[in-house]
């Protein structure tokens, strides 16, 4: 059985050969991101024998997730994680490279299920979920941005109350947002003032990291972090 090593290898082999150098270096940085984020994190997926396994192997010969396993381990649920979590939180890409790995990661289960590495139905779930995040990762990392420089452009110096954590977009409306808790405690907080640019472009269940405070004429954003499409 070949390893998930050997078969991001061959992948890349197989698009070498049919890219132009410059589109491939963004075939081969995505894969090399999504090859560290399952030698990082996949394990987390693992059965108790497979966890088992995947310790000893790696405490005694330092040996990685990737040179382990075989595609069996490669699915909807890694697929989803590396898109809609590590891309965000730990590479935080640009809009133009978070299209690249949308469009790389279709194109890698697509040849997959074609190679006969990924069945029928996990190849259906699979391409679903990256469908469905692929269009959206350009857009929270459009509006993360909208957000820290609309925050910096809007100074606020007095606040009567402040809160931060985890925010879901429950509410949308021109230049206003409505934000729940995102554990789905306590009350909405909004209306929030922003920019038409950034209700817009919010979508509700998106999922923002904010410091909030509310003033005399209601809640701004004082801080942010990312922006996650879940």
């Amino acid at each position: 059985m070949k390893t998930i090593k050997q078969i991001l290898e061959e992948f890349l082999e197989v698009q070498q050969a049919r890219l132009k150098p410059r589109t491939y270096s963004g075939y081969e940085y995505a894969i090399e991101l999504f090859e560290d984020y399952l030698n990082g994190y996949a394990y987390q997926y693992l059965d108790e024998d497979d966890n088992k396994l995947f310790d000893k192997l790696y405490r005694e010969g330092d040996i990685e997730f990737c040179e382990i396993f075989g595609p069996d381990k490669i699915g909807s649920w890694e697929i989803g994680d590396f898109l809609d979590d590590f891309m965000i939180r730990k590479v935080a890409g640009s809009k133009d490279f978070m299209k690249t790995v949308g469009r790389v990661m279709r194109k890698f289960v697509k040849w997959m299920k074609e190679k006969g590495y990924m069945d029928e139905e996990e190849y259906g779930t699979s391409a679903e979920v990256v469908d469905e995040l692929k269009d959206e990762l350009p857009d929270v990392t459009e509006l993360s941005d909208l957000i820290y420089n609309y925050i910096g452009g809007n100074p606020t110096r007095t606040v009567a109350e402040t809160r931060d954590g985890y925010f879901t977009v429950t509410k949308t409306e021109p230049g206003k947002l409505w934000l729940g808790d995102y554990m789905g405690s306590g009350e909405d907080i909004g209306p929030v003032t922003v920019s038409d640019e950034i209700s817009s472009i919010c979508k509700v269940g998106w999922t923002i990291c904010l410091e909030m405070g509310r003033t005399s004429d209601g809640w701004v954003m004082l801080g942010s972090g990312n922006v996650y499409p879940k």
